[in-house]
């Protein structure tokens, strides 16, 4: 993995400042330790990629969740279900990078299906990179419609019935 990724997603990590993080990444990924070694107070979980099936029962809830190499590792219908069960059971955010070049075909569509959305373009020599996010406090837009003043029609009543 590109070494400028792993310093922005380091960085990342300190500029949010949560309370608890989990990566999920390879054996060989660097970010846990650069993590835990820029935020050594902040409770750090690193679940290995190959064993997310696992591994995932005995996981708590983190404020945030990277999840750098998943989609080169796991095979398609492990990794969506990694990114369904971690935006709604173990994050409150959640980031994973999408390679240009990953062995089961993922499109950025398929992660804006997974109700994430396009944070950072991240050009390197191998190709872009883009960091996809999910964060539960704005992942759904209230639409104008949804609102007191649409609620009832009194000008109407008891003058049709429905």
């Amino acid at each position: 993995m590109d070494p400028r990724i792993i310093e922005d997603l380091t960085r990342l990590a300190e500029t949010l400042s949560p309370e608890s993080v989990m990566v999920v990444c390879s054996d060989d990924n660097p970010l846990p330790g650069r993590i835990a070694d820029r935020l050594p107070e902040t409770p750090l979980t690193r679940l290995p990629t190959l064993s997310v099936r696992d591994g995932m029962s005995a996981l708590k809830r983190h404020e945030l969740v990277l999840v750098p190499d998943a989609l080169q590792l796991l095979s398609r219908d492990t990794a969506t279900h990694l990114i369904a069960s971690m935006r709604d059971l173990y994050s409150e955010t959640l980031y994973v990078l999408l390679p240009p070049d990953s062995p089961e075909g993922w499109a950025p569509q398929d992660l804006v299906a997974l109700g994430l959305e396009c944070v950072h373009h991240h050009p390197t020599p191998d190709g872009d990179h883009l960091l996809f996010r999910f964060n539960l406090k704005d992942y759904k837009k209230t639409p104008d419609w949804l609102n007191p003043r649409f609620w009832a029609n009194p000008e109407m009543w008891g003058k049709a019935r429905w």
